[in-house]
């Protein structure tokens, strides 16, 4: 492809049907719309589906493999993500109508993709292919060369719609004045997202020779029949039907006959109209396929001749107000800094059309900008630190000056250093556009789009709404860190205050459980020796210190863990179940099993937090087998799991198994008004305590079956003292 359409494609924002977008934007903000919905909406339209396509398999939203499905695309996306595109899209098609002085007609395009789509499908489905809806993605998206073309290279373009009836002719004047065609723009589109399959092909050879296309995967022979299919069947073309291979070919290559082809075209035919009708657009029988256009203006309110600048002037800044308002509701609506940025950039894209966007924010410590700590950048550029010095940079100068500028310019208030030249070089762009990121009192930093000479002329027309834009992010990011100061703020005022209740409570509880301690050892000294209550008061003292030291934990919420020690886990459980064994279990008929492994080292983790482990899974046994049962406890030495050795503990009871919400929300805490009572917190700790154990919990439960669950702790050996 002759580089000079590549770099002009690259930067195309694909037209789409205005109705189909203003269903998105409506669709994408009714919270009754599920992403299926929106998945079948973006397939009615070709531009706004290579769109999609082209954000979802983009390096910063693309965490797995690349893929073609547009409700799995969407899903990626998330729907405030989905919402902004929509926005952004309408924004860019009203302002591309206001600076365009042709009105361009996509029905017939539109309606011949559809169709195709529609009937590629069909086949597919006829012929018992794998994938029908990557067969109707490639039918969509067959002629979405067209568009790019028109996109980027409109002037010398229309000439050549005007000039052609149908895309055969064309192909043909493509080659001779582009030296491409619109199917090989098209596949190199879809080349982009690097999609396991053949889809591409199918869209560079949908004209290849009947006896070619024979020869080709199954998908390019589906998309090739399907096109031939609806041409054939369009107004009658004398001209066009001696080039145009005719449906006995495509009967032979399907095993489809001709009575069921045509069957097919018109159930498909009559789908593309029912879905026309649903969107208000009017398809007129004998239209092009081909996007055309005419040059009666779209609007003219009032003749321009009575303008003065300052009211040219008023209108843009009404429209800046109006169109960048949804965009900036838009932007407030995300719960993080990175969110707010990948979907700055993401905009910034469909917007203004470049490809290479980055961000370069102030970092106050160091008074410079940096790349690092952004998502998605190139990691030459994480490394990257420029001093807020008008000496050092053209980034730094348009930092400080909040005033945009280009490596293009022939003057600049500072020389193109050579950080400058980094940045692009890392770009693979061939200059920069720097564009301020100032806030109402902050200075955020600047972004830093990758441009051609070509490009950072189209983009100086649209500088004052490029800055517009940009400031309305920096100031989207202001308040988000103003918000997010102020919730740190709240958060550390309501920690001193807990803190400050947590002591009076310990001070208040710590007497009672002094005194509760002192009798214990009054008993013990009165009782003889060998008494064999003398072993239950020792482990009642250890589990008042226990309770003792987790209310002294509460007035320190940053207070670790207290030192491991050696640690006989059989031991424990040995001497806890003498503790409890008769409250929590044998007063319920609930009969205790235990299958401990005796081969069991002893292992180095904090005792307290075990026995807390224990006693939370062991009440919750008891509570839920309050009419009787079984509970099994058992441990086992030397769990191998991911290269790591383990010793596991497992809580095993006969119980009715915990009802779908708790499952649902699983070891996080609950609402404390569920069960009277119950605080609904119990699951949450023993998580939070296996973690900082550095283990792993895992539970099984189902309904009448009882509930199970595993403890895996590292098995780091060490002997008694």
């Amino acid at each position: 492809m002759p580089k000079a359409i590549l770099d002009s494609i690259e930067a195309t924002c694909l037209p789409s049907m205005p109705q189909v977008l203003l269903r998105f934007l409506r669709l994408s903000f009714d919270e009754n719309t599920s992403m299926a919905e929106l998945a079948t909406l973006v397939g009615q339209d070709p531009a706004l589906s290579a769109r999609i396509l082209t954000v979802a398999n983009s390096p910063a939203l693309c965490r797995g493999a690349k893929t073609g499905n547009l409700l799995q695309c969407l899903v990626n996306l998330g729907i405030r993500l989905a919402r902004t595109l929509a926005a952004c899209l309408v924004v860019q098609k009203a302002f591309s109508a206001a600076e365009d002085s042709h009105n361009y007609d996509l029905t017939g395009f539109w309606g011949h993709s559809l169709r195709v789509a529609e009937v590629a499908r069909a086949i597919s489905n006829e012929v018992g292919y794998h994938d029908p809806e990557e067969v109707y993605l490639s039918g969509l998206l067959h002629d979405i060369g067209q568009l790019l073309l028109l996109g980027s290279v409109g002037e010398s373009y229309v000439p050549m719609l005007v000039l052609c009836r149908d895309e055969y002719d064309l192909r043909d004047v493509e080659k001779q004045r582009l030296g491409t065609d619109h199917a090989a723009v098209g596949a190199w589109l879809v080349d982009q997202w690097k999609l396991s399959s053949f889809m591409s092909d199918s869209i560079l050879f949908h004209h290849a020779p009947a006896e070619e296309i024979v020869a080709a995967d199954a998908l390019s022979r589906i998309v090739w029949a399907a096109h031939v299919i609806c041409y054939r069947h369009r107004q009658p073309d004398p001209d066009l039907d001696e080039r145009l291979p005719d449906l006995a070919a495509v009967s032979l290559m399907t095993g489809i006959d001709l009575s069921r082809i045509s069957a097919i075209y018109t159930h498909c035919s009559e789908r593309v109209v029912s879905v026309a009708a649903a969107l208000g657009i009017t398809e007129n029988a004998d239209a092009k396929t081909l996007p055309h256009t005419s040059t009666i203006p779209l609007v003219n309110l009032s003749p321009k001749h009575y303008y003065t600048i300052a009211d040219t002037l008023i209108e843009e800044a009404v429209r800046d107000m109006a169109l960048m308002q949804p965009l900036q509701q838009d932007l407030a609506s995300l719960g993080s800094e990175a969110e707010i940025l990948l979907a700055v950039r993401e905009s910034a894209r469909i917007l203004f059309g470049v490809g290479q966007l980055v961000f370069l924010l102030v970092n106050p410590e160091k008074s410079a900008l940096s790349g690092a700590n952004v998502s998605c950048q190139p990691e030459l550029l994480q490394r990257l630190e420029i001093p807020l010095d008008s000496k050092h940079s053209l980034a730094a100068t348009v930092a400080l000056e909040n005033r945009p500028r280009s490596t293009f310019e022939p003057e600049h208030p500072a020389s193109i250093s050579l950080v400058d030249v980094q940045i692009s070089r890392v770009l693979g762009c061939e200059g920069l556009l720097y564009v301020p990121l100032h806030g109402r009192r902050r200075n955020i930093g600047v972004m830093a789009y990758g441009v051609s000479a070509a490009q950072a002329l189209r983009l100086r027309q649209r500088l004052k709404w490029i800055t517009s834009f940009a400031s309305m992010a920096a100031i989207s990011i202001e308040n988000w860190r103003d918000m997010r100061d102020r919730e740190l703020n709240l958060e550390s005022t309501l920690t001193r205050q807990f803190e400050q209740h947590a002591r009076k409570v310990i001070h208040e509880a710590g007497n009672p459980l002094s005194i509760i301690k002192n009798y214990l050892a009054v008993v013990n000294q009165k009782l003889p020796d060998d008494n064999a209550m003398i072993q239950e008061l020792e482990i009642l003292g250890e589990e008042i210190d226990r309770v003792s030291l987790i209310m002294r934990r509460m007035s320190n919420l940053a207070e670790a863990l207290p030192e491991a020690g050696a640690l006989d886990v059989n031991n424990v459980i040995e001497n806890m179940l003498v503790l409890y064994g008769d409250s929590l279990f044998s007063s319920r008929d609930i009969t205790i099993e235990k299958k401990l492994d005796h081969g069991l080292a002893f292992v180095n983790f904090e005792r307290d937090s075990f026995k807390q482990i224990l006693l939370n899974l062991w009440n919750n046994a008891a509570e839920a087998m309050s009419n009787g049962g079984s509970l099994v406890i058992a441990t086992q030495a030397d769990i191998n799991q991911n290269g790591r050795t383990y010793i596991e503990v497992r809580v095993s009871d006969t119980g009715p198994g915990l009802p779908p919400d708790v499952m649902h929300s699983l070891f996080q805490p609950l609402d404390p008004n569920r069960r009277p009572g119950h605080s609904g917190v119990g699951l949450s700790v023993v998580a939070a305590l296996v973690e900082r154990l550095d283990g792993r919990i895992t539970c099984q439960s189902k309904a009448g079956l009882g509930t199970s669950f595993s403890i895996l702790l590292p098995q780091t050996r060490k002997e008694a003292a």
